[in-house]
């Protein structure tokens, strides 16, 4: 099923395919949006953002690096991704964000499974839903809750 009204573009992260560097479209295009939001470093009162032409783009995500994960790093973290994704990608409306202690590749991370659904408009008053979306994203770095620090 094509969804062309949720356009097409470069997918993060950027990589060679066999003509060009790699696009997409549709739900990809999405998905690669809503990883390059939560993981690009968004200005705060700690600093600028990650990018200089643009630094409230992207996420508080970063501010929970080197932090012990309890419920009150948890709850921040989904708070960080609802105002992120509400602000930066309108073509998703979340629905639910589940914040857990995880690991990968040995290090311990702040996993985070958004559910959202997809929305465009179309036309005037038309809006276009496609339901129960669901993405993982790992934030590494996180402590191993006995005030260790892995994976820097």
């Amino acid at each position: 099923m094509a969804f062309d009204f949720l356009g097409f573009g470069l997918v993060r992260p950027f990589h060679r395919d066999a003509a060009d560097f790699a696009a997409a479209g549709g739900e990809a295009l999405v998905r690669s949006a809503v990883g390059q939001i939560l993981g690009t470093i968004g200005a705060s009162n700690l600093g600028p953002g990650e990018l200089a032409w643009r630094t409230e783009f992207g996420s508080a995500l970063a501010l929970l690096r080197n932090q012990r994960n309890d419920a009150v790093v948890q709850a921040l973290a989904r708070v960080y991704v609802v105002d992120a994704l509400q602000r930066w990608e309108p073509r998703v409306v979340v629905k639910d964000v589940k914040v857990t202690r995880g690991q990968q590749v040995g290090e311990d991370v702040l996993a985070i499974r958004i559910a959202y659904d997809f929305i465009a408009t179309n036309g005037p008053g038309n809006q276009v839903i496609l339901a129960n979306i669901e993405q993982t994203v790992r934030i590494p770095g996180a402590h191993d809750g006995n005030g260790r620090c892995r994976g820097q």
